[in-house]
């Protein structure tokens, strides 16, 4: 073994995390059959609002600071983390690129009289030419999986923060879930996605000194045939109707059908980790 596959440089083990990403959406590029346009959460923006899954990380975030603090969360979605911490904080400034998250997370504030939260409607890193947000701290949850540039993501991060970061990343990404049916499906192994364990690679090889709490995320689901078949196809790419769509549907009851005619999905992800760190500062206090 190479001695710099454990100990990388920070160019390097960006470097690697580029590839993983840069693997992964060649590959879906080349197989998918779903040609999806317009905003890619649509469908699926109701799934993120305060409530629709358990966030066993919020009592930990609450934790990280105290109420007259304010926090910026990126990538805040439907507002499942960033509506439970307005409601603890002074303020809470959201930032989501997704319009259908954005109304899916505005409906869910009105609906709980939340209203110290800011929505803004901004990809990151912000471009150079966009005023710098701010606040004490801030949260990214499930968000860096299929960033390709990990490095620039956490400095924009940090030249946001005050006083400390948070990542919440699961042991497996997500959308890179029941590999041996993918294989099956497809035809090849699945190009993973980066998650907890290369983050934290890239970020002590930027040298940041960090913090891990781990929580308990993996639980099966047991779904209606077709609700799974619909989250399966969404999942892999598929055009619904086509040849491959109908073997899709085959696998899951093969795989994971119940004999009451439902399907058992396992856990996508098994743990998740709140990783935080403070953001380096320049001699004189100065953030970097």
């Amino acid at each position: 073994m190479a001695p710099g596959l454990l100990r990388p440089s920070a160019d390097e083990a960006l470097a690697s995390w580029r590839a993983l990403v840069v693997a992964h959406r060649e590959q879906i590029e080349r197989l998918r059959e779903d040609r999806r346009e317009g905003d890619f959460w649509a469908p699926r923006a109701q799934q993120f609002r305060p409530g629709t899954r358990e966030s066993v990380e919020i009592p930990y975030l609450e934790s990280l600071g105290s109420a007259r603090e304010e926090w910026l969360d990126v990538g805040a979605g439907g507002g499942r983390f960033a509506i439970p911490l307005a409601q603890r904080f002074a303020r809470v400034v959201a930032v989501e690129p997704s319009p259908s998250m954005r109304q899916a997370l505005a409906a869910a504030a009105d609906e709980r009289g939340v209203h110290n939260i800011d929505v803004v409607g901004l990809a990151w890193p912000p471009a150079p030419d966009v005023p710098l947000l701010s606040a004490d701290l801030s949260l990214v949850s499930h968000v860096l999986y299929d960033i390709d540039d990990p490095g620039a993501f956490v400095v924009a991060l940090e030249r946001a923060t005050r006083r400390r970061c948070a990542v919440i990343l699961g042991d497996r990404a997500p959308s890179t879930a029941f590999e041996p049916l993918w294989t099956e499906l497809w035809g090849e192994p699945l190009h993973r996605l980066p998650a907890l364990r290369e983050f934290l690679v890239v970020l002590g090889a930027m040298g940041r000194r960090f913090d891990v709490r781990s929580f308990p995320a993996g639980r099966e689901e047991a779904l209606d045939a077709q609700e799974a078949h619909a989250g399966a196809r969404r999942l892999y790419w598929v055009a619904p109707g086509s040849e491959r769509d109908a073997r899709l549907g085959r696998l899951l009851r093969e795989h994971y059908g119940t004999p009451s005619g439902q399907v058992t999905i396992p856990a996508r992800i098994n743990h998740t980790a709140v990783v935080t760190w403070e953001p380096p500062r320049l001699p004189g206090g100065a953030r970097a």
